[in-house]
């Protein structure tokens, strides 16, 4: 019956001008009862989650799963790039050992675009191969993510291949594949 008055007549909720005072006895469910227990809070989102991330082992990439606080997109991924788990017992590695070498990350159309800062040329050429290696592994990994492609700040940067070859064309987690341990 409300479902057909609701757009006229709103189902019957008067409209008031201001709060009005409800007597404590029309307090519904014993809310003011003082030895009531403590309403539950709303459910909150999840405390962590699991994220692949791509670190160093004897110069193969290791996929390894780890717990990150959310919300986790693609920088706070990335950022977690720069400590190896602890409980791998000193044996994983990262290349990404500043952070810093990534200006910015986005992601259009399926293909995260990374904007590197030019302290990446500071790496050894073959610490430059793990690092866009383990960038590139660990963003297709997540959802929605199937390709990266690099940046120079700003400009097009060719960037090696697991079979060393250049490109400017974005990468795949395939282009590395001869990188997985």
């Amino acid at each position: 019956m409300c479902a057909g008055a609701a757009l006229a007549a709103g189902c019957a909720v008067p409209a008031q001008k201001e709060a009005q005072r409800t007597a404590d006895a029309a307090v519904p469910f014993g809310l003011l009862d003082p030895q009531a227990p403590p309403l539950a809070p709303p459910p909150s989102g999840p405390s962590s989650e699991q994220t692949a991330l791509c670190f160093v082992r004897d110069g193969r990439l290791v996929i390894v799963s780890e717990e990150l606080a959310p919300p986790v997109d693609l920088r706070t991924t990335l950022d977690a790039l720069a400590t190896p788990p602890r409980d791998a017992g000193g044996l994983l590695r990262t290349a990404l050992r500043e952070p810093s070498i990534v200006r910015d990350v986005r992601l259009l159309g399926g293909i995260a675009r990374v904007d590197l800062l030019s302290t990446v040329s500071a790496l050894a050429a073959d610490e430059q191969l793990l690092a866009l290696a383990q960038i590139v592994c660990t963003l297709t990994g997540r959802p929605g993510v199937g390709q990266v492609s690099f940046t120079l700040e700003g400009s097009p940067l060719a960037v090696p291949k697991g079979d060393g070859s250049l490109v400017t064309s974005p990468v795949a987690r395939d282009d590395y594949a001869d990188l997985l341990a």
